[in-house]
């Protein structure tokens, strides 16, 4: 009876390291690296390079931490310290937490990649990118080759257009100390309501719960995409 039990104990904790389809390995690491198995709270430290990733780990690196991810269908991402991402399967990756820089190869004229992030779904087919995860759940994606189309969970974005500004209306309400409450009315005027909105090369949104802000590239983001270097 004993025996039996064993058995049994040895099948169940096996589903969920043998249920799952292989999706790739850790290609290189540096510092803390752990990876949960998408069933157990408890994570594994990564201690060795060409560490398998299963369809729904989650990979997570510490501070001072970077990682680099290798897929069977050629994807490659890199995370940044404190950051996070799940592998829900070979086509769908949720990043959760911190920065983590896409290379997605193309697809198909049909098939993709799709990125899950809090409150929207990336089209991807064939580009490199950066997404950033604020503590708030707020995403800033930041595309540096290919398109990319952005959908919304749930009812439409609210996205905010460039604003022309005045100079000399705003130097007036600066000195009458209007300024903030001016540049707010203002960019109400440069408002569209979206399900979904396409990024060109070069461009970089920001996306808090519905409303979507047009942002600027910076070093760091730069910088993020080198961390692809050593699985190119």
């Amino acid at each position: 009876m004993k025996k039996l039990i064993i058995i049994l104990i040895f099948m169940v904790s096996s589903i969920s390291v043998y249920g799952a389809e292989k999706a790739g390995i850790i290609e290189n690491f540096e510092g803390r690296v752990q990876i949960y198995d998408g069933t157990s709270p408890r994570p594994e430290n990564v201690t060795e390079t060409k560490t398998e990733i299963y369809e729904h780990n989650r990979v997570a690196t510490k501070r001072e931490a970077t990682a680099l991810l290798k897929f069977i269908n050629e994807d490659k991402i890199a995370l940044a310290e404190n950051s996070v991402l799940t592998v829900e399967s070979t086509n769908t990756y949720a990043p959760e937490a911190g920065r983590v820089v896409f290379s997605i190869k193309t697809r198909g004229k049909t098939s993709g990649v799709n990125i899950s992030l809090t409150t929207a779904v990336i089209g991807v087919k064939g580009t490199k990118f950066v997404v950033d995860t604020s503590e708030t759940g707020r995403n800033a994606i930041f595309l540096k080759e290919g398109e990319l189309e952005v959908t919304s969970k749930e009812g439409n974005f609210k996205k905010y257009s460039e604003v022309q500004i005045d100079e000399y209306e705003a130097y007036v309400k600066k000195m009458m100390g209007e300024y903030d409450q001016y540049v707010k009315d203002l960019q109400e005027n440069f408002v569209e309501y979206v399900h979904n909105f396409k990024m060109k090369a070069g461009s970089a949104f920001a996306i808090d719960g519905s409303e979507v802000h047009e942002i600027k590239f910076n070093k760091d983001i730069e910088q993020a995409f080198y961390l692809l270097n050593d699985v190119e």
